[in-house]
C-alpha cells in the first residue's frame, strides 16, 4: 500500500512538473508570437515612405541598421521564428501521440491547421499566428491557469464571439427552414411522410390524452356544478310545465296542482343528479374507456379533412409554423444582451 501511494505521488509530481513546464512554454510562445507579429507590423510600416523618411530623418543610425541588417533580409529572421514554431509544434504533436489525445496520430496537424499554415512565411499566412495566441490563452483558461472572463479582453472576446456565433447559426437555421418551406410549397413527398410517420403513429396517443382530459375535466367540474345543474333542470321542468297546456291543466287542479308540479320538478332534479353521478362513475370505469376513445376517434375522422384538402391543411399549417420559427430565430438576441454596452 505504501509503495502504491509513493508511486501515485511520483506520478502526480511528474504531472505537476509537466503542467508547469507546459505553462512556461505557453507563456514563452505567447510572448514570442507577439514579438514576431510586432516585428512584422513594424517592417510593414518601415516599407511605407512616410514612416521610412521619418525614421531616416529623426533616427538615422537606427534606420540604417534596421534597413541594412533586418529589412533587407527580413525573411531570414522570420524563418528563425518559424523554426521555433515548428519545433514547438512537433513537440506538442509528440505529446498528443503519447497521451492519445486524438483518435489517430495524424489528426493533430488537421486539428491545428492554423499553426501549420501560420508557419508559411508568406503574406497573409503570417497573420494566422494570431490564432496561436488565442488558442494558447484559451487552453490556459480551460486549465484554470488564468481567468480572463472578468477582464476587458475576455468580456470583449465573449461579446463578439457570441454575436458571430449567433449570426452564423441564425443564417444557417433560416436557410434550412426556408428550404423546407420551398419543398412544402412544391408539394414534395414531405407532406405524406409527415402524415404517415408523424401524425398517424401518434393518433392513438392523442386520443388517449383527450380521453384522459375529458375524464379529468368531468371529475373536476362535476363536484363544482353538480347542484347548480340539478337546480337548472328542476327550474327548466317547472317552466315547461307552466308554459304547456298539460302543465296548465295540472296547475289548475285545486290545492294539489302546484304541489304536484313542484314535486315533479324536485323529482327531476334528484333523478338528474343521480344520472350525472352515475355517468361520471361510468366515465371513470376502465371498461368505459374504449367507448370514449371510439367516440373521440369517430369525431376526429368526421371533422378531419381528407385527400387534397388534408394536404392543403398540412401544407398551410407547416408553412405558418415555419414562418413563426423563422421570425423567432431572426430576433437579434445579442442586441438585447449587449444593449447597455
Amino acid at each position: 500500500m505504501l509503495k502504491q501511494a509513493q508511486a501515485g505521488f511520483r506520478r502526480l509530481n511528474q504531472r505537476s512538473i509537466l503542467d508547469r513546464l507546459g505553462f512556461t512554454i505557453d507563456v514563452a510562445m505567447i510572448i514570442l508570437v507577439i514579438a514576431n507579429l510586432s516585428l512584422i507590423v513594424f517592417d510593414w510600416l518601415f516599407a511605407a515612405s512616410p514612416i521610412n523618411e521619418f525614421l531616416a530623418y529623426f533616427l538615422p543610425a537606427f534606420h540604417g541598421f534596421y534597413d541594412q541588417h533586418i529589412h533587407q533580409d527580413f525573411i531570414s529572421y522570420d524563418l528563425i521564428f518559424v523554426a521555433i514554431y515548428l519545433t514547438e509544434f512537433f513537440i506538442r504533436w509528440g505529446v498528443a501521440i503519447a497521451r492519445k489525445t486524438h483518435h489517430r496520430w495524424f489528426f493533430f496537424p488537421f486539428v491545428h491547421w492554423y499553426d501549420v499554415l501560420g508557419c508559411i512565411p508568406v503574406g497573409s499566412f503570417r497573420w494566422l499566428r494570431v490564432l496561436r495566441i488565442i488558442t494558447l490563452l484559451h487552453r490556459m483558461q480551460r486549465m484554470e491557469i488564468i481567468d480572463l472572463t472578468n477582464t476587458y479582453l475576455g468580456r470583449t472576446f465573449n461579446k463578439y464571439y457570441s454575436i458571430i456565433v449567433e449570426e452564423i447559426s441564425d443564417r444557417v437555421v433560416i436557410n434550412v427552414l426556408q428550404g423546407a418551406k420551398r419543398e412544402i410549397a412544391d408539394g414534395s413527398p414531405l407532406l405524406h411522410r409527415i402524415d404517415s410517420k408523424v401524425i398517424q403513429p401518434r393518433k392513438s396517443y392523442f386520443i388517449d390524452a383527450v380521453a384522459e382530459k375529458i375524464i379529468d375535466a368531468s371529475n373536476n367540474t362535476h363536484a363544482i356544478y353538480r347542484q347548480q345543474l340539478g337546480h337548472y333542470l328542476s327550474e327548466l321542468v317547472d317552466r315547461s310545465l307552466t308554459n304547456t297546456k298539460q302543465g296548465s291543466r295540472l296547475a289548475s287542479i285545486p290545492i294539489a296542482g302546484n304541489r304536484v308540479r313542484l314535486r315533479i320538478a324536485h323529482t327531476v332534479e334528484e333523478i338528474s343528479t343521480v344520472l350525472l353521478d352515475q355517468l361520471i362513475e361510468d366515465l371513470n370505469d376502465p371498461k368505459s374507456r374504449p367507448v370514449i376513445e371510439k367516440i373521440i376517434l369517430d369525431i376526429i375522422e368526421q371533422v378531419s379533412p381528407e385527400g387534397e384538402e388534408l394536404n392543403t391543411f398540412i401544407q398551410q399549417s407547416l408553412q405558418e409554423v415555419l414562418d413563426e420559427v423563422i421570425t423567432q430565430v431572426s430576433i437579434k438576441r445579442w442586441k438585447e444582451q449587449f444593449e447597455d454596452d
